[in-house]
């Protein structure tokens, strides 16, 4: 008998399964996720509501240009971009 694909990778059947129990997972943690998310927001005042999603945006913003800065060290030398 031969085999048709590398013995080292997943067969498709297993792929197959990853993916349904991937999507599953996925639905089970996003809608209660989901639905939380939605509860508290409304309890919350709507100008908390803001200032958290302000704070995050913020938060990311410092994120991504602390990891450029540190991105900078490893370029070569002599060479602006």
């Amino acid at each position: 008998m031969q085999i048709d694909h590398n013995p080292h990778e997943p067969s498709h059947k297993a792929l197959k399964i990853i993916g349904v129990l991937t999507a599953v997972i996925v639905l089970a943690v996003s809608i209660p996720l989901t639905f939380g998310v939605r509860w508290v927001a409304e309890l919350l005042p709507a100008e908390a509501v803001g200032a958290f999603g302000i704070a995050f945006m913020v938060f990311a913003a410092g994120f991504f240009a602390g990891r450029w800065d540190a991105a900078r060290q490893f370029r070569t030398p002599g060479r602006e971009e």
